[in-house]
């Protein structure tokens, strides 16, 4: 009875990984992600609207073809993974928290090269860990941009300075929130800046230093890149939900999507460089990985011990588990004792092998039911 118990166990740990995993893979398009930044969180810091928007404009929808052959990729893996045409596609870098390899600066180096577009988005992240990487002197500064051109508080800087492009259209305020400033090559054209009155914190006390001086900062740039470009905007935050009804917030974020997809056929929203739970690192990876791993083992060391420690009731429950597994499994179910005597006395009737077992050995073992003490 030991033997088949454990076997028994290891069906119900094993189908158990099964579900799990099946259950995280068809599920993944409803999880979300509470990432900042991420296009599958749809809270205040997410950026699920913006992908939303991209739906409405007609001309991308996220991983579904279109009658037009325009469609929208969401990049779970490495930007390496990638098989793209760059003179037929746009990037969105909105946010990152992890640093690009240098394999996924190549990739971004000879993708602009070769005609891409790509708009990175970022203030105190990782952006200048790609832009290390290629050949501009742009840059994110290290440090938070106040502005006295500000709405409620401070943090909400207003700015109102635009240069002409199809990026500013109809946008005359951008309210910013946290934002820093760009330091941009001399070949870049800047699109928004901060008021004059706005100054670099760069011991973030939230106030005007003597060696901090009012300037008008970069906020949004734009640089030819080989046959592509490069859109800069210091401030991630005006892309999130939360954000993209104040002031003229949305049509500057629909002016971005429609300029990246001008000529072009597939927008890639890159997801691979936030920081995530290892939960949906595996539903938006597929890989497994070691810290992963350790929670199935855990998951295997509780079935141990809920087995050890099942009461009666619970062994009336084992039983009917068993006779399912068995029947899923297609073996003959039974008791060890009479499954041992039909392998050998295959002719045997299993009836009154089981009767005789019933009436006899689980009186000699005290059952109850039958007058045992």
């Amino acid at each position: 009875m030991k033997e088949v118990m454990y076997r028994v166990t290891a069906y119900v740990i094993a189908i158990a990984v099964f579900f799990l995993i099946f259950f995280l893979a068809v599920s993944a398009p409803l999880v979300v992600n509470d990432s900042d930044f991420s296009i599958y969180n749809p809270g205040w810091n997410g950026c699920s609207d913006l992908a939303v928007r991209t739906r409405e404009m007609g001309s991308f929808t996220s991983n579904i073809e279109l009658a037009e052959g325009k469609r929208t990729e969401v990049t779970q893996k490495e930007l390496t993974e990638y098989d793209v045409e760059p003179e037929k596609t746009g990037m969105m870098i909105i946010g990152p928290r992890q640093e690009f390899s240098g394999e996924s600066k190549g990739f971004v180096h000879d993708f602009l090269r070769d005609g891409g577009k790509v708009v990175l988005a970022d203030d105190l992240g990782s952006g200048n860990s790609l832009l290390d990487g290629l050949d501009t002197n742009s840059s994110f500064h290290s440090s938070p941009l106040l502005d006295l051109s500000f709405e409620k508080k401070p943090k909400f800087g207003v700015a109102y300075n635009t240069t002409e492009h199809h990026i500013t259209d109809n946008v005359s305020q951008v309210m910013l929130n946290e934002p820093t400033a760009i330091d941009k090559d001399e070949n870049a054209t800047t699109l928004l800046t901060s008021s004059r009155a706005s100054w670099l914190d760069k011991n973030e006390n939230r106030m005007k230093d003597d060696d901090e001086s009012f300037k008008q900062y970069p906020l949004i740039t734009v640089e030819s890149y080989g046959e592509g470009e490069l859109i800069l905007v210091s401030d991630p935050s005006i892309f999130i939900n939360s954000m993209l009804d104040k002031k003229d917030n949305g049509p500057l974020s629909v002016n971005i999507l429609d300029y990246l997809s001008q000529g072009r056929s597939n927008l890639i929203f890159d997801e691979s460089h936030r920081e995530m739970s290892f939960v949906n690192t595996i539903i938006y990876t597929g890989e497994v990985s070691n810290q992963v791993a350790g929670v199935l083992l855990l998951f295997f060391g509780i079935g141990i011990g809920v087995y050890h420690t099942w009461t009666e009731s619970g062994d009336t429950i084992l039983k009917k588990l068993k006779q399912f597994l068995f029947y899923f499994i297609g073996e003959e179910e039974g008791d060890e004792p009479i499954a041992k005597v039909l392998n050998n006395h295959p002719d045997w009737d299993k009836d009154k092998l089981e009767m005789i077992n019933d009436r006899f050995v689980k009186v000699d073992k005290g059952d109850e039911e039958f007058g045992g003490s």
